[in-house]
């Protein structure tokens, strides 16, 4: 079977684009590394599952066994893990896609014929540092081995040290003769530069789209003045007849700022059904609720308003008729215009607001000068078609992301040195310069058993928890949210936070139980550097300080 008649037999695409074929291409000839630069919504994610999954077809294996692909983030593994389940499914009912991340690690061993996963994922299963395999810690380095390893949406990550890691860890692919691609819409030539300095990279490795001929336009506009300023949102009267009678999309940099413009357009909007709020610190249960019905009000209805922060700028496939969103670098932009106007022959509206500008650094989580630079570039530059790809590739050159070549070094170092001693603690490997831990919330309430019996508050809330698990076996899973340790230490200063919690074995019991650690105590008073908080922990807070429709209630913190 020839390239398109499998992309129509299989993947339901008629004509599949030229990036895709030539990928195809490629991939048949074995020539590692592949770098693929293609817009939003033009079919990266098929052009390498198609020649994948057509191995099974013909039944002879000339890529590899097995496929890992690596996103940035846990929504967009969701959502991609759900598309190739379904042309796999085409292909085979027995061709096995798992998810692997902190949320769902269906598949730690990595043995499926597909695993969707995150950066962190990836680089623990290669230094052999996950928890979650025993003392079989060689099975998923060596599954790698036999993979071909994919890194979508790499331009992503951001921070200059976890392009080192990616730096370092494509170095050792490279070098290790494992295949690999690496796949973007928005990489600047310095970043792209950076990562593979020290991989031959021959420019028949390289696919560069020319764009895709949706016949589809973007009209842009720019407000003077911040959408949210001293606590007011600055809409106007015409601007909120647009957004109630249109599929309406709008983002903010921060979730403090997403949290309030998510309340006053309720309000102001008169809207409950019609409106909803995504960001990336709402419970496991809310998170995917929320996705759900943010892909319904702008994919299925004829009006919905989506609020939401950086977790809908790829991966989703969706296309709003409005877009307003804050300044953010060029490539973030792209990202957020690739969820308007999305489909061919369609028209939309993107309103860019300026960033808060005060004492508040109301520009992070971004660097200020690459909102300048945006900003400038913008500027100079009005007639700018953003759905035209040889012109983002302009726009997004204006930015300096690299890698950090010391940190790459080290970066080298510490995977070598994982890998020689098996160090199984993931919090001993740092994939991101912060690191994460985990909210747990605990209706309090569920504890008090009986209201005569006297109860300690630990007895309380180790008996809500139990309870809680009773009624729902993935109770702590589903009702925890991952975040930036930083925003752990915010609400423990504010104390939002005043307990751990741990697992203690049984000795006689033979098994973990509950436990419950007072972080306040005798102890009230906050130092700079706490060691009451750190990553790689879980922390409870009480019900009353989260909301489902907004998340956790006075969340100051600028990190996403």
């Amino acid at each position: 079977m020839d390239i398109n008649g499998f992309y129509k037999n299989y993947l339901n695409i008629a004509a599949p684009y030229e990036h895709q074929i030539k990928m195809w291409e490629i991939i048949e000839k074995g020539k590692y590394p592949i770098l693929l630069k293609a817009p939003t919504g033009s079919g990266k994610t098929e052009a390498v599952i198609a020649p994948f999954l057509a191995q099974f077809v013909k039944n002879k294996f000339f890529v590899a066994p097995r496929l890992i692909y690596v996103l940035p983030m846990r929504v967009l593994v969701n959502s991609i893990a759900d598309r190739i389940s379904r042309y796999a499914n085409k292909v085979s009912k027995n061709i096995l896609v798992e998810l692997q991340h902190g949320v769902s690690p269906n598949d730690p061993f990595f043995i499926a014929d597909i695993v969707v996963t995150t950066l962190d994922q990836f680089i623990y299963a290669y230094a052999r540092a996950s928890g979650q395999v025993g003392h079989h810690l060689d099975i998923p380095a060596g599954a790698i081995a036999s993979s071909i390893v994919v890194f979508d949406e790499a331009h992503m990550y951001r921070d200059e040290f976890t392009f080192s890691i990616m730096r370092a860890m494509f170095e050792i692919l490279y070098k290790a003769n494992i295949p690999f691609i690496v796949m973007t819409a928005t990489m600047p030539k310095s970043l792209e530069g950076s990562l593979f300095e020290n991989i031959k990279l021959g420019e028949n490795q390289k696919i560069i789209s020319k764009g895709l001929s949706l016949n589809n336009q973007i009209d842009i506009h720019f407000e003077k003045e911040p959408i949210y300023k001293d606590n007011e949102v600055n809409i106007s009267g015409s601007l909120l007849d647009k957004i109630k009678n249109k599929k309406t999309l709008i983002v903010l940099n921060q979730v403090k700022r997403a949290q309030y413009i998510y309340e006053e357009l309720r309000k102001q909007l008169n809207m409950d059904d019609g409106i909803v709020l995504l960001h990336s610190r709402f419970t496991v249960k809310d998170k995917r609720k929320h996705e759900m019905r943010a892909i319904k009000l702008l994919k299925d209805e004829k009006r919905g308003v989506v609020i939401t922060t950086q977790v809908l700028e790829a991966g989703m496939d969706f296309s709003a008729e409005l877009l307003l969103t804050e300044l953010a670098p060029a490539d973030s932009l792209v990202q957020r215009a690739g969820r308007c106007a999305r489909y061919g022959n369609e028209k939309g509206e993107m309103i860019i607001f300026p960033a808060e500008d005060n004492d508040n650094k109301g520009y992070l989580p971004y660097e200020k000068n690459h909102l300048e630079r945006t900003k400038k570039w913008l500027e100079e530059n009005r007639n700018f078609n953003i759905k035209d790809f040889s012109e983002v590739y302009k726009f997004v050159d204006i930015l300096d992301y690299k890698a950090d070549d010391y940190a790459a070094r080290d970066s080298l170092i510490d995977l070598y040195e994982s890998v020689l001693y098996a160090d199984s603690k993931p919090q001993n490997i740092q994939v991101r310069e912060s690191k994460p831990t985990t909210i747990l919330i605990v209706d309090f309430s569920l504890g008090i058993d009986n209201i005569k019996k006297r109860q300690s508050k630990k007895d309380i809330i180790i008996s809500a928890i139990i309870n809680s698990i009773k009624k729902d076996e993935a109770y702590i899973k589903n009702n925890s949210i991952n975040v930036d340790v930083s925003l752990a230490w915010n609400l423990f200063k504010k104390q939002v936070i005043r307990w751990e919690l741990l697992w203690k074995y049984n000795e006689d019991k033979k098994k973990h139980e509950i436990d419950i650690r007072d972080l306040v105590g005798n102890k009230k008073n906050v130092e700079e550097k706490d060691i009451r908080i750190g990553p790689f922990r879980t922390y409870i807070i009480k019900s009353t300080n989260y909301d489902s429709l907004k998340g956790i209630v006075a969340d100051e913190s600028s990190f996403i």
